[in-house]
C-alpha cells in the first residue's frame, strides 16, 4: 500500500511484512479429531409481512432497520415491516454500514454495476455519495467500516480510507476483497492476504496460496479461508491453522458481532473464542455466500434469496425441543405463573435458576411429578441428561 495524492493525504512509509505458513501442522480443529462442537441455529424471521424483496444482490442493516439491495430496487424494513422502496438501481453488487460523510454514526450504502456509491436516505430514497467521499471519478468495488470514525473503499487499483474529514488513496494492485472490523482492514490478494491497521497505517502480508476470503474479528483477529481450511493470527501475529475441513467445500466467511460464520458445504460454522462449531442439518445450497450482521447473526444469500440464522445456546435448544413439551405434559398444571405450586417452571431461566432442585427430586428422588402426573422414563432421562452437571 503506497499513498497517493488525494486532498491534504498523507505520506507514510507502510512496512510490508510477510510470513510464510509452511509447517503450520495439523489443524487442531478437525471432524476426525472429535474437535468440532455441535452447533444449533434458528431461522430469524426478518420479513414476516413478506413484501417482495426480488431477488436480492446485498443486504445491510443498522439497528432495526435492513435495507435489501436487489434487482427490484432497494427495499426499506424497519421492525420487520417494509416502510419505503426505491427501483431506480437495480444492479447492485454490494452494501454496507459505514461512517456518514456527514459525521453521521450511520449510513447504509450499497455500491452499484457501475462503480457509484449511493446512501439510502430517509425513507427509501437514493443519493449518489461518491463525490462526498471524494471518489466521483473512481470506479468503487466495495465498502466497509473500519471501525466507528474510518470506512475504507476498494477500487480498481486502489483503497481509499475515509476518516477524519479527509481520504487517502493507497496502491492496492489485485486486490480481490476488502472487509474491516475494529480498526483494521483485510483484502485477498492474489498471492495471500495483507492486513492493515486503520490508524497507524502499517500492514502486514501474509503469503497464502488460494485464498478467498479475510476478516477480522471483534478483537482485531485476522481469519482467512481457502477452499479447504481457515486460518486465524496468533498472538505472535502469524497464521495458524484453526479448521480443516477435509475437502474444498469452504465458501463463505464473515465476521458478526462476536461470531466469525463460516459456509462449509450444507452446513454453517461458526468461531467463538477458542470453540470451532458447526450444524448438522442446515441445508445451506452449495452457492450461498454470507453476509454479516451487527447483531451477531448471519445472512445467507442464495440464488437470488435472503435467510437470517442466529446462534442457540445449547440450553435454549434442548429446552425448546425437548423440555418445553415435558414441562406442557407434567408439570404446568401446578408449576405455572402463580400455579398451585408456588414455583414458576415456565421458562428456560427457571428451570436454570432450579436446577439442582429438580435433579434432586425428579432425577434422584423420583418425587416428582406427584403421583397422578404421569412421566415416561425417556422424559425423565432427557431432564437427567440436562439436569446432571458436566464433568
Amino acid at each position: 500500500m503506497n499513498p497517493s495524492a488525494y486532498g491534504r493525504g498523507l505520506s507514510l512509509a507502510i512496512p510490508v511484512l510477510v510470513a510464510a505458513l509452511a509447517g503450520c501442522g495439523a489443524a487442531p480443529h478437525t471432524r476426525g479429531a472429535g474437535a468440532i462442537a455441535p452447533l444449533a441455529v434458528r431461522a430469524v424471521e426478518w420479513n414476516p409481512t413478506q413484501a417482495s424483496v426480488g431477488r436480492v444482490h446485498a443486504v445491510a442493516e443498522a439497528g432495526n432497520v435492513v435495507v435489501v439491495f436487489g434487482d427490484s430496487g432497494v427495499r426499506v424494513l424497519s421492525s420487520g415491516a417494509l416502510v419505503a422502496s426505491d427501483g431506480a438501481v437495480t444492479d447492485w453488487v454490494d452494501a454496507a454500514a459505514i461512517r456518514g460523510a456527514d459525521g453521521a454514526e450511520r449510513w447504509i450504502v450499497g455500491v452499484d454495476g457501475r462503480g457509484q456509491l449511493h446512501y439510502v436516505r430517509g425513507l427509501g430514497s437514493l443519493d449518489d455519495v461518491s463525490g462526498r467521499y471524494g471518489l466521483q471519478d473512481r470506479r468503487i468495488r466495495s465498502a466497509t467500516a473500519l471501525d466507528g470514525e474510518r470506512s475504507a473503499f476498494l477500487l480498481d487499483d486502489a483503497v481509499a480510507v475515509a476518516g477524519g474529514g479527509r481520504v487517502t488513496r493507497y496502491a492496492a494492485t489485485a486486490w480481490s476483497s476488502l472487509a474491516g472490523g475494529a480498526g483494521f482492514g483485510a483484502a485477498v490478494t492474489r498471492n495471500g492476504v495483507v492486513l492493515f491497521d486503520a490508524s497507524t497505517l502499517q500492514s502486514r502480508t501474509y503469503a497464502l496460496a488460494g485464498a478467498t476470503r479475510a476478516v477480522v474479528g471483534p478483537d482485531g483477529r485476522l481469519f482467512v479461508s481457502t477452499p479447504r481450511s481457515i486460518y486465524a493470527s496468533t498472538p505472535g501475529g502469524d497464521l495458524g491453522l484453526l479448521f480443516d475441513a477435509e475437502h474444498d467445500t469452504l465458501h463463505g466467511l464473515v465476521a458478526s458481532g462476536s461470531n466469525v460464520w463460516f459456509a462449509d458445504g450444507a452446513e454453517l460454522g461458526v468461531v467463538a473464542g477458542a470453540v470451532v462449531a458447526e450444524t448438522s442439518a442446515a441445508r445451506l445450497p452449495s452457492d450461498s455466500d454470507l453476509a454479516p450482521s451487527s447483531s451477531g447473526d448471519v445472512w445467507v444469500l442464495a440464488a437470488g434469496t435472503l435467510q437470517r440464522f442466529a446462534r442457540v445456546a445449547p440450553d435454549a435448544s434442548l429446552w425448546a425441543s425437548r423440555l418445553s413439551p415435558v414441562f406442557a405434559r407434567a408439570c404446568s398444571s401446578c408449576h405455572e405463573p402463580k400455579g398451585v405450586a408456588g414455583v414458576d417452571l415456565s421458562t428456560l431461566a427457571a428451570w436454570q435458576a432450579e436446577q439442582g432442585a429438580i435433579r434432586e427430586r425428579v432425577v434422584v428422588g423420583r418425587t416428582m411429578p406427584p403421583e397422578g402426573h404421569a412421566l415416561s422414563e425417556e422424559d425423565r432421562e432427557a431432564i437427567r441428561a440436562w439436569a446432571t452437571p458436566q464433568k
